[in-house]
């Protein structure tokens, strides 16, 4: 096979990726994300300190796909912003950065707030409330915003690559703040966390089982027992898959920014890496995409938000049922009187909303099973 051929070849099949595997994304992906953000806004999920950064990430991971996959659909059938477009090629690279670096460590800090919860530190749990978690997502932008500007500066447009291409000290530079930034250390941050969380649960459970010998304590200690062996299983799962999903994206960072340095390179090695490279990108999107289904899957809340939503709209045909408020005399006041509620009835409520909406290898370790 030709050159020539080889470079059509590869180019045709890199459009019919965009076509078909990029449109899903969007059809899926977006109103996904719209609804976790809808849901994640509730009242009832805001005071939640792992709610807000779920908020958070459903923001960042629509403007993602809009940013990311938005103008590649668009430029199928139109001219390509990308390659005629000096302002737009680093606007765009500026923004995905941000949007994609961002929505990782909003997931990372919901790990971080569900193990300073479980921490037996006065001090740690002070970090899981609304208003720190507020103050993270505000700095986690703010940081991430200075981190990526180099994309302003040295993105540039090479025939019809759009990125860093002549400057081997900026690349470098991308390679590394991403292969650490955005690969190594959330994904040892996040199985750290989940360790630490499992080990606080231990000791818990320990104690209490020191504290009750009844035989129903017994048979649910045997049960708890057995949320152990869950838990590490989606733990060593979710790790998996992330780092799955990442790894192809590092290789090919590293890879690019050593081959950038080889002069003359042949077309077919071009097209070759064009399409590596394609395919990474395609593989990050794969979360995104996917939250909200995985929320609806493994969270019952979750999914009870959402039947709720669904039912508030006024869709023709549904009908509502009426509410009917009766007077309440003295005598059904001492009949059924009513039962008191305590600080920690609220706080048990919190932590059960929050194991539902924790991430996805967290679902187990507040001992609330999803289904």
């Amino acid at each position: 096979m030709s050159s020539a051929s080889l470079t059509v070849v590869l180019f045709g099949a890199q459009q019919q990726l965009i076509r078909y595997v990029y449109s899903i994304w969007l059809i899926f992906g977006v109103p996904g994300c719209i609804l976790d953000a809808i849901i994640f806004s509730r009242r009832r999920l805001r005071k939640i300190s792992c709610c807000n950064y779920f908020f958070a990430a459903s923001i960042s991971n629509l403007a993602t796909l809009i940013v990311g996959v938005g103008p590649v659909v668009y430029s199928l059938d139109y001219p390509d912003l990308l390659i005629h477009s000096l302002y737009f090629c680093k606007i765009r690279g500026y923004l995905f950065q941000i949007g994609l670096m961002v929505s990782r460590w909003f997931v990372v800090f919901a790990c971080i707030d569900r193990y300073t919860q479980s921490s037996d530190n006065a001090r740690l749990r002070n970090f899981a409330s609304a208003r720190m978690s507020i103050r993270s997502i505000i700095g986690i932008i703010i940081f991430w915003s200075i981190i990526c500007t180099h994309r302003l500066i040295f993105y540039e447009i090479k025939g019809t690559i759009c990125g860093i291409v002549t400057n081997f000290g900026a690349a470098l530079y991308h390679a590394l703040y991403v292969t650490i930034g955005g690969g190594i250390l959330p994904a040892g941050i996040m199985i750290g966390c989940a360790l630490l969380i499992r080990r606080n649960l231990a000791r818990k459970r320990q104690r209490r089982q020191q504290q009750v010998t009844t035989v129903a304590s017994r048979e649910q200690g045997q049960q708890k027992r057995s949320l152990d062996h869950q838990v590490l299983n989606l733990l060593l799962i979710q790790s998996a898959c992330y780092i799955v999903l990442t790894t192809p994206q590092v290789v090919n960072l590293l890879y690019s920014t050593a081959s950038s340095t080889i002069p003359n390179r042949t077309a077919d090695t071009l097209a070759i890496n064009g399409l590596l490279a394609f395919v990474a990108e395609l593989m990050l999107y794969i979360f995104p995409v996917a939250s909200f289904y995985l929320y609806t899957l493994t969270a019952r809340t979750f999914r009870g938000e959402l039947i709720k939503i669904f039912r508030s709209l006024p869709i023709p045909g549904m009908r509502c049922g009426a509410i009917q408020i009766a007077p309440v005399d003295n005598d059904s006041l001492a009949t059924h009187p009513r039962r008191k509620t305590h600080v920690s009835d609220e706080y048990a409520e919190a932590n059960l909303l929050a194991a539902q909406y924790s991430p996805p290898f967290l679902i187990y370790l507040y001992e609330v099973p999803p289904f």
